[in-house]
């Protein structure tokens, strides 16, 4: 985490709504989401009516000469100081850079029994996401992803890369194959087999979903899909 000292301590706060930034304080996690606390003096009796609510934008609370507006307040922590003063500590989180998103992360979990016509692993990635829950749910994974395909009985198909990241390829290509035979004696038939084999490659198998800020932290786990059904 890194500290930049902005402000003094004895600045003077005369109008009700004043606030003096002292400092910013960053910090980026692996999947590239930031977090910026910056942190104010205010007058005691001003508190409350200067505290921002909940996902107000950087570049609509903060006083920095750069505005973030892509990040959003995310927490609030205030402490009484000596002369009728106040710290308070806005937490924001989101990403600094005015657009894009940063590249998925991506894991190899060993699974006993998972492959199908590959090793026995689950896909995993992590990511962030622009979409709003219903639309990511829906198939649409960020606004520079691809749409999820839909297969059949109900799977969802792991695209080929998550923002911009690629992901490994399915072990063969997905196929579908339906026969019908019967059995008898001369033009009698008394016995009719079914046989349905198909295959949608890796599909998604878990989504979970963390609203942070504007955006959406994702984890998606992906697993080979086969059904096969033999009916009589």
């Amino acid at each position: 985490m890194s500290a930049v000292i902005v402000g003094s301590p004895s600045a003077v706060i005369t109008a009700a709504n004043a606030k003096v930034l002292r400092r910013q304080q960053y910090q980026k996690e692996s999947n590239g989401l930031e977090t910026l606390v910056e942190t104010y003096i205010v007058q005691s009796q001003n508190l409350i009516s200067i505290i921002p609510a909940k996902n107000t934008t950087h570049s609509a609370f903060s006083t920095a000469t750069t505005k973030f507006p892509r990040m959003a307040v995310e927490s609030i922590s205030t402490s009484e100081q000596d002369g009728n003063l106040s710290e308070l500590n806005v937490t924001y989180v989101g990403l600094a850079s005015s657009s894009g998103l940063p590249a998925a992360i991506v894991r190899i979990i060993p699974v006993t029994g998972a492959g199908k016509f590959g090793l026995n692993i689950n896909i995993e990635a992590e990511f962030l996401s622009d979409s709003s829950e219903p639309q990511l749910l829906a198939g649409t994974l960020s606004s520079i992803s691809p749409t999820i395909i839909a297969g059949r009985y109900n799977q969802r198909r792991m695209p080929r890369a998550i923002n911009g990241t690629s992901l490994p390829p399915n072990p063969i290509e997905p196929y579908f194959r339906s026969n019908t035979a019967g059995f008898g004696v001369g033009s009698s038939v008394f016995k009719t087999t079914s046989v349905t084999d198909a295959y949608e490659g890796y599909c998604i198998n878990d989504t979970q979903l963390t609203r942070r800020g504007q955006f959406l932290v994702v984890t998606m786990t992906f697993q080979e899909f086969r059904f096969f059904s033999v009916s009589q």
